[in-house]
């Protein structure tokens, strides 16, 4: 039966002495005889002291993000309705959508939907400024009242 080193949890021959990775004495396991064949002591937990786990990163998902979405729904309504007041957070949701995906923090799927949010955001609400502030400009003029 193979015996187990309680520092390194590696697995030695059955009449070592000392662990053949790490030189720490082999002993039996705590609370009296050995452990069965092919399962390590996980009860002293010293061996993972200053091991530091790679960086999980979570994979994007299949999908279009909600931002993507998002994005791309505000800059419609901004559109049917006239406002910059929806096609502004449009354009900032597809900037911060494509920048996600760009550093890959989000799916490439939602990519179309961002840029059109963005530009299109961007677009209504240069459009929609425009023609208030023309409309604001005629009106002080006095010339849209002909009748």
């Amino acid at each position: 039966m193979e015996k187990y080193c309680h520092n390194c949890r590696q697995q030695n021959s059955a009449g070592a002495q000392f662990c053949r990775f790490c030189a720490a004495p082999l002993s039996a396991a705590p609370g009296g005889g050995q452990r069965p064949q092919n399962q390590p002591n996980f009860n002293n937990q010293q061996w993972n002291q200053g091991f530091q786990q790679p960086a999980q990163f979570n994979q994007p998902a299949a999908g279009s993000s909600g931002r993507a979405i998002a994005s791309l729904m505000l800059t419609i309504c901004g559109l049917l309705l006239c406002c910059a007041l929806t096609s502004i957070p449009g354009a900032i949701l597809g900037w911060m959508e494509v920048s996600a995906i760009k550093q890959g923090r989000s799916s490439p799927a939602g990519m179309v939907m961002a840029q059109i949010g963005l530009w299109g955001g961007i677009f209504i609400s240069i459009l929609t400024l425009f023609f208030y502030g023309f409309y604001l400009l005629l009106a002080l003029s006095g010339g849209a009242m002909y009748y």
